[in-house]
């Protein structure tokens, strides 16, 4: 294998939308390989409160409570 100075010249050597183009392919390896941080059991935990009545009124009601604050718009 390539040491890291070695291959950072090789990708210096590259036109710069051959460099992007590597970048995003390394960026989305990563991504695929990284853990999932428990992302798919929280998503399965706001499935399951999704089906909860009690929860959904709640969050029906704090969604009207804040209506009127994300209607405004940001100042400049």
């Amino acid at each position: 294998m390539q040491s890291i100075d070695e291959l950072a010249h090789v990708i210096t050597e590259l036109d710069p939308s051959d460099q992007q183009a590597l970048l995003d392919k390394v960026a989305q390896l990563n991504i695929q390989r990284a853990p999932n941080n428990g992302a798919d059991k929280r998503v399965e935990i706001m499935r399951e409160a999704m089906g909860d009545e009690l929860f959904v009124a709640d969050l029906r009601e704090v969604m009207e409570d804040f209506r009127h604050a994300d209607s405004e718009e940001t100042p400049a």
